[in-house]
């Protein structure tokens, strides 16, 4: 029998206060944050009320702020003295755990923000994909994702940083060498690519000549048979000599008739196509 792995977590109970905003210490500084959107956001607070903060009891009277450290510093903008709380006793180590969890859950991240903490919870706390994917709420294979973009060249990773390159094209560059990822990123925003155009320049630079040819042969015999199908079915509705010249992108039909029964046929064809239009 397969032994089920066992994943990582952590004991998170909590008790929930109401702490004066000057006691609570948050690991950023306030010139990490941009003061217009701090001011913008602090009036939504003003009117609407701060939101409920994670904090880590420290042993001194004081709290450290576990996530959520822009709205903390909005809140502060706002004049508001006390907010309400979840108030955590971990250890120092397991308060980093939990604070990288909970930015990852509940903050809005860029891609490469999201694999710089990821990376840390393997990097520093030994934690593997399972468990950072059981901690999160996510799946492995999104974990994975994520921090295959830290394999990636600098220049590329500046680019997705900037917001010019989204994470789901700089992904598809994992494979290409790392010399030659760049010059494809640069031609994938010029060209306004789609993940799926980047996916198939990559493929066709990747694949050898020989194999392209021969995939594209086999595509091109399967759009032939698909085509040729089409004919057929229009032959035995249409019950008389079906033609086709061309291919799957243009051509011509050509449909003969032998009689005026034929073209009567035709016509009924016509007929039940239009009410259908019509209804």
């Amino acid at each position: 029998m397969e032994r089920s792995k066992k994943r990582k977590n952590l004991e998170v109970s909590f008790e929930k206060k109401t702490i004066p905003v000057s006691l609570i210490d948050a690991d950023s500084s306030l010139d990490s944050w941009d003061k217009k959107t701090l001011k913008t956001r602090s009036a939504y607070f003003t009117l609407n009320g701060a939101p409920e903060f994670a904090v880590n009891e420290k042993g001194d009277g004081r709290f450290r702020l576990l996530a959520l450290d822009a709205d903390f510093y909005a809140v502060k903008f706002s004049g508001l003295r006390e907010v309400t709380a979840r108030v955590y006793r971990f250890t120092d180590k397991n308060a980093e755990i939990f604070s990288i969890v909970e930015r990852l859950k509940i903050e809005k991240l860029g891609a490469m923000d999201e694999a710089y903490l990821m990376k840390r919870l393997s990097s520093e706390f030994s934690l593997t994909q399972d468990d950072i994917a059981s901690l999160i709420g996510v799946s492995r294979p999104a974990v994975a994702n994520t921090l295959r973009l830290l394999t990636l060249d600098a220049g590329v990773v500046g680019l997705i940083e900037s917001g010019k390159l989204s994470a789901g094209h700089a992904r598809t560059l994992v494979r290409v060498p790392k010399e030659k990822q760049f010059a494809f990123a640069e031609e994938a925003i010029k060209r306004g690519y789609t993940v799926r155009e980047m996916e198939r320049t990559i493929k066709a630079y990747l694949t050898p000549p020989e194999i392209l040819q021969k995939e594209n042969e086999a595509k091109a015999q399967a759009r032939g048979a698909q085509l040729k199908a089409f004919v057929e079915r229009m032959r035995g509705v249409y019950r008389t000599k079906v033609s086709l010249i061309g291919n799957e992108k243009k051509g011509r039909i050509y449909v003969d008739y032998y009689s005026p029964e034929d073209l009567y046929r035709f016509e009924e064809f016509l007929d039940i196509i239009e009410r259908f239009q019509g209804e």
